[in-house]
């Protein structure tokens, strides 16, 4: 089948602008061809140099669509032009055209194919003249336009230019910039190909070579400030998964590094956080893993095998077939299909207005990106109840704890899973690998999706009294599969602490490590201090840090790459710093960290921190922001004399000061070791008699006891 033929049927499918037409190089839809530089002192201006244009035979057969193993562009002739170094960076083909149109006065969109050696963006120019100036040249300029991002390298690109003008101006002539980058840095000519030139009232692209598209390019900005999707989420029952969505400004998001849960046939139901009214809310499954969503709906009933799961409004119905309100934005439950095989699946949350196209509306007086819309592509992991466990090695073997071999061994999905290393006679581990995920076996990315990934755990993160490590629950998420680095008796170099910000330390058989750094952290201006608060918000109403006062010190577990964990001298190893990455009421103002479970972290919440530098209060790495990993906007802050977080911006108040304190060691372990001779006296945390009234932890009749002190006796 021709190609042009389908390309003039699908442009012919789209709402047209006045004199819209394609103009394609088998057939002579244009009237004469040259070239053109819009710099009056160019020397193809002057009739200093002549350009070179023509058509030819495409030479870029051989390029192949990934999607549909076909060539992207099978047309037998395209548009050659040389791209002189001696023209501006509005040098470009000249297509004088059959069929003059009338500049619409609303935006139009105008498609043009281009192949090129390098990277650059491209503009286009329209010539004409005014109906009413009799004397006016046909070659006026009458319109610019120009991508905001830049054509691929070394293959087929569809550029869409966006264009309208005043009323009564007729265009006659179309000059195709395909290199809009300044010439100074070219030293030779090259050659660029053009092809499929359309006009219409569509931004959607017709070349479709990527998986999951949209209908604007994906670096393509947000042309509103007033509104933003800030956050998705998906809650099955009390439990909620929710991920903030970075403001990068632009239309399109790829979150696939992050993943929800589910379970097949298992109920969701999709969360919107958006800034903004009158939107809807959108939900898809790409349910065959396809690399392309697919949606039908009629009524509020979704077609049977759509990837289309929820919508809050269509053609006046949710997806649940019930009269909608078109400012709602959060769709109706869903339930996920229950033939699906576990494994990673794309998802995408749109939000659009009474369209389910999951490439997005591209109305001209109501697109997605005229109204603020989003897309977010997220991944959904649908998963058993159990992970298959399996051990890869020669030269000795990985085992559970309690030394079951690893051969499609059954451990519970998400949860911490504890080995222990077996080396052979001769040998010893320097780490294992963890290869985790679907597919082990097959490829690591399809159709653009993370099937498995692998990480390494040194050897120092393990216990070396009895060779054991837990490998944390996060990574068994799918198919395990475990490689011990075993190595040669004697061989082994310990590898140096990653590098940090501050000092370190690890929890060793269920305590914090012998000699651990401990700190105080005050925040803002006033120099609040931070002391834990059990599962209750911290409360900042104290400006004088006490090192005898255990809530008071924290420690870090984790390094700059990895992200840190913040323990309490005083809650122990069980708590650590937690906080929700749903910023709940203005800028994150009742989003509380608290001390949580450190084996059970709440659904919806991080326990994983990163610093970055501030220099509000001060100069050097003692001076901080401390924001949730993979979230830079949510950095702590004091609200209303709480411990929350600004995520609208940063500055004094939510700068730490971070203090080395100079503890001797750890004094609960002290506490945990003292036997005191006699009861009814006190004594301190390193075994001297004090007053009978103290003030700090002391021990009083074997018993911990806080008190005002008065003394101290040797």
């Amino acid at each position: 089948m021709n190609f042009k033929h389908i390309f003039a049927i699908a442009a012919s499918a789209l709402p047209l602008a006045v004199g819209a037409q394609t103009i394609d190089f088998e057939t002579t839809t244009w009237k004469q061809l040259g070239v053109y530089d819009t710099w009056e002192a160019s020397p193809f201006r002057k009739g200093q140099l002549s350009g070179h244009v023509a058509v030819i035979d495409n030479p870029t057969k051989s390029q192949l669509n990934p999607l549909t193993g076909e060539p992207i562009n099978p047309s037998e002739k395209v548009l050659a032009v040389q791209r002189s170094r001696f023209g501006s960076n509005t040098f470009g083909a000249r297509i004088d055209l059959a069929t003059p149109f009338d500049l619409p006065s609303k935006d139009t969109y105008l498609h043009v194919w281009v192949n090129r050696p390098k990277t650059g963006r491209v503009m286009v120019v329209g010539l004409g003249k005014r109906t009413d100036r009799l004397g006016q040249s046909a070659e006026t300029e009458q319109f610019w336009g120009m991508t905001t991002t830049q054509v691929e390298a070394g293959e087929w690109t569809e550029a869409v230019v966006t264009f309208k003008g005043n009323p009564g101006i007729k265009i006659y002539s179309l000059v195709i910039v395909p290199d809009c980058e300044s010439p100074h840095e070219l030293t030779s000519d090259f050659v660029a190909y053009i092809d499929n030139i359309s006009i219409n009232e569509s931004a959607r692209p017709s070349l479709v070579k990527g998986y999951y598209p949209i209908a604007y390019d994906k670096q393509q900005k947000q042309t509103r400030t007033d509104r933003r999707l800030s956050a998705v989420g998906l809650a099955q029952g009390d439990q909620q998964q929710t991920y903030s969505i970075l403001d990068t400004h632009l239309l399109y998001t790829n979150e696939t590094s992050k993943t929800f849960t589910a379970k097949a046939g298992e109920t969701l139901t999709p969360k919107f956080s958006y800034v903004g009214s009158w939107m809807n809310g959108y939900v898809y499954l790409d349910r065959n893993n396809d690399g392309a969503f697919s949606a039908d709906a009629t009524d509020g009933k979704i077609a049977e095998g759509s990837d289309l799961m929820a919508f809050s409004h269509y053609q006046k119905f949710d997806s649940n077939g019930q009269d909608a309100n078109g400012s709602k934005i959060n769709p109706p439950a869903f339930v996920v299909p229950a033939d699906l095989q576990n494994g990673y699946y794309r998802m995408r949350f749109k939000v659009d207005w009474d369209n389910i196209d999951p490439a997005g509306n591209t109305s001209s007086d109501n697109s997605i990106l005229k109204n603020g819309g989003s897309f977010v592509d997220i991944r959904l992991n649908v998963h058993g109840d159990m992970v298959s466990v399996n051990d890869a090695n020669r030269n000795g073997e990985v085992l559970s704890a309690d030394g079951k071999k690893l051969v499609k061994l059954q451990a519970p999905f998400g949860q911490d899973f504890k080995i222990k290393m077996n080396p052979e006679k001769g040998f010893e581990y320097a780490g294992i690998i963890v290869k985790h995920g679907y597919n082990l076996s097959g490829d690591s990315i399809v159709k653009d999706n993370v099937q498995w990934e692998r990480i390494r755990f040194p050897r120092r993160l393990f216990n070396e009294n009895d060779h054991t490590f837990v490998i944390p629950g996060q990574y068994m998420d799918g198919d395990v599969e475990i490689e011990g680095l075993f190595i040669e008796q004697g061989t082994y170099v310990p590898e140096p602490e990653p590098a940090a910000r501050y000092k370190t330390t690890r929890i060793v058989e269920g305590k914090f490590k012998a000699g651990t750094t401990w700190y105080t952290l005050q925040i803002g201006q006033q120099g609040y201090v931070i002391s834990s608060n059990g599962q209750q918000s911290i409360p900042l109403n104290n400006t004088t840090p006490n090192i005898d006062d255990p809530k008071q010190l924290w420690c870090f577990v984790g390094n700059d790459a990895e992200g840190f964990r913040l323990y309490n001298m005083g809650t122990g190893v069980a708590r650590v710093l937690a906080a929700p990455t749903t910023m709940s009421a203005k800028d994150g103002g009742s989003s509380f960290p608290t001390m949580q479970p450190a084996s059970k972290i709440p659904a919806g919440y991080t326990e994983v921190w990163n610093f970055s530098d501030s220099n509000d209060l001060g100069t050097g790495t003692q001076y901080a922001y401390l924001y949730e990993q993979g979230l830079p906007t949510h950095k702590v802050n004091n609200r209303d004399n709480k411990l929350a977080f600004w995520s609208g911006g940063q500055d004094a108040g939510s700068t730490l000061l971070i203090t080395e304190a100079k503890v001797t060691d750890n004094p609960i372990a002290a506490i945990l070791s003292l036997k005191t001779a006699n009861a009814s006296h006190t004594y301190d945390l390193n075994g001297r008699r004090t007053a009978d009234t103290t003030h700090g932890l002391y021990i009083l009749n074997g018993r911990k006891v806080w008190g005002k002190q008065v003394g101290v006796q040797n």
